[in-house]
């Protein structure tokens, strides 16, 4: 489990070093500062860097150009790029190191090192619709690219499908009898209703609380990344699947990275951070821009100033 983070020449990350994490973070903050980018930066971490990881997140943001290995620029930090157009960059993320190197005007090496591991990235032909994650990410805005089927294919006819329905019977389905999860659609059968209905009937919220219950489930024993936790969700849901989040994260030794913007959500998390055996296991991180930098910082709240702050209706997402 990742007690603490280090990253450097990332997106908008300069020099970023985050301290105190726990198994189930919260993170917030106004748009453009660095929450999508650092889920980004663990699912790196979680992959070794893998080829196929690096290529998914650059081809989500229309960053890959196949066979043109700059590609790769666009993960660096781009004021750090213009500064030092010439020169070798690095970039780190935890324990991997990447590395930018000029050598002559139209020669630009990507190299990589990973304990026990290195090479170069030469491959922005590599596949990157199956990518080789090594945790599980719920994307906002674009869930089609979340590998639902591939994950239920892990899942269903075994006790982790049970896992799956106890989830939604517990969130927001209390009737759910069975899901049928294919390629085109996704069928679920309710105690009231003769014959099964398409899940798309029932709403986008019932969507969403599927892929989370999946992903929650899937992540056993790893990394679980969530980008904007509430997409979807009415309030009154968010209190029951936090409470889920924190139970199965201990139970399954997962370690939970959320972002948010979303006052309801910090309120709910703070609520089961109250709650006894809680205090311990989750923190909340406010991301910001410094003050005197256009660097991105991590703004740490313990529980009682993080209910002084939603108390005294200051912002602390």
């Amino acid at each position: 489990m990742l007690n603490e983070l280090n990253i450097q020449n990332f997106r908008l990350f300069k020099q970023f070093h985050l301290k105190g994490l726990r198994r189930v973070n919260l993170f917030a903050g106004k748009n453009n500062t660095g929450k999508t980018a650092l889920l980004e930066a663990l699912r790196i971490i979680a992959a070794n860097a893998h080829v196929t990881v690096i290529n998914n997140i650059i081809s989500r943001r229309g960053q890959l150009v196949p066979g043109q290995e700059e590609s790769y620029e666009s993960l660096f930090n781009r004021e750090i790029l213009r500064q030092h157009k010439e020169e070798t960059i690095l970039l780190i993320l935890g324990d991997i190191n990447l590395k930018r190197k000029v050598n002559g005007k139209d020669n630009i090496q990507f190299q990589y090192s990973i304990p026990g591991r290195n090479g170069e990235l030469t491959s922005s032909l590599t596949p990157f619709d199956h990518p080789k994650d090594g945790c599980v990410y719920l994307p906002f805005g674009n869930e089609s690219v979340f590998p639902i089927k591939q994950l239920w294919d892990g899942i269903v006819l075994t006790p982790s499908e049970d896992e799956v329905i106890g989830i939604l019977q517990r969130t927001i389905f209390p009737d759910l009898k069975r899901v049928d999860i294919r390629e085109d659609r996704t069928l679920v059968r309710l105690g009231n209703e003769p014959l099964p209905i398409p899940l798309k009937n029932l709403g986008d919220g019932a969507q969403r609380l599927l892929l989370l219950a999946i992903a929650l489930v899937s992540a056993k024993g790893s990394m679980l990344l969530i980008d904007e936790i509430e997409a979807g969700l009415h309030h009154s849901v968010q209190e029951h699947l936090w409470s889920l989040i924190f139970h199965y994260s201990k139970l399954w030794d997962i370690q939970v990275f959320v972002t948010t913007h979303s006052q309801d959500t910090v309120r709910t998390f703070t609520y089961l951070l109250e709650q006894p055996g809680n205090a311990e296991l989750g923190a909340y991180f406010r991301l910001q821009k410094a003050h005197k930098s256009d660097d991105i910082e991590a703004i740490s709240y313990d529980l009682e100033r993080l209910e002084n702050a939603l108390e005294s209706k200051l912002e602390p997402r």
